[in-house]
């Protein structure tokens, strides 16, 4: 994969994200999304299997409405039973040891390190957050549109520390995941997701040791 496709591949990623809208369903619908993936699947040597969520028959306002529901479910924040996409839930709230505060260890909360420190990121970079993540700059779909900001205009070394740093919770997303029978479409996602990170971080550790380009 050149930087540019894998910029539009964490671009649409990060689409899956966000709530549910036409564009999206009508993709699934037509099988853009199956064929796109597929090609990198089939490249990496992965599982057809992991491309069934993008796989979706019946009428188009029926899917639409199902994955929006769905998503409500898992994602919405509205009770203890729905799933975060928010990298500092599933981190100590801060590693700072000058901080007493009595939650500065837990997990679960908002705000902490990450998001913190991707603040900075984006405003060394420039780049406003829009209203809906200004309480959570951390969520998933804000992280892989930086890291397809990245794969166009930033290093080789800064596209791995980037993922090192901030998309090494990706698992515990999956397994978090695991316990809501979750609609296929998701699983999909997550998978490639979290194949097409452990490959760019394998090979960008081998670039680093100055064997292997990655581009």
């Amino acid at each position: 994969m050149t930087g540019q496709e894998k910029a539009s591949f964490c671009q649409i990623l990060a689409t899956h994200f966000y709530p549910p809208d036409q564009e999206l369903v009508k993709l699934i619908h037509q099988r853009t999304l199956y064929f796109f993936f597929e090609k990198y699947i089939q490249s990496w040597g992965g599982m057809e299997d992991l491309l069934k969520g993008f796989v979706m028959n019946g009428e188009f306002e029926n899917l639409l409405g199902d994955l929006r529901a769905e998503y409500g479910r898992l994602f919405s924040g509205l009770s203890e039973e729905s799933i975060s996409l928010v990298e500092s839930f599933y981190k100590p709230w801060t590693q700072d040891p000058g901080c007493f505060l009595p939650f500065a260890s837990e997990r679960g909360l908002l705000m902490g390190d990450s998001a913190l420190h991707l603040l900075k990121i984006y405003h060394q970079c420039g780049l406003e957050i829009s209203e809906e993540f200004k309480g959570c700059p951390d969520h998933i779909a804000m992280e892989l549109e930086f890291l397809s900001y990245l794969y166009r205009w930033a290093t080789d070394l800064e596209v791995k520390q980037f993922i090192e740093d901030h998309l090494d919770w990706i698992s515990l997303l999956k397994e978090e995941l695991k316990r809501f029978d979750p609609h296929p479409f998701y699983v999909s996602t997550l998978e490639i997701l979290d194949l097409f990170l452990k490959r760019e971080k394998e090979k960008l550790e081998v670039e680093g040791n100055g064997e292997k380009k990655i581009h």
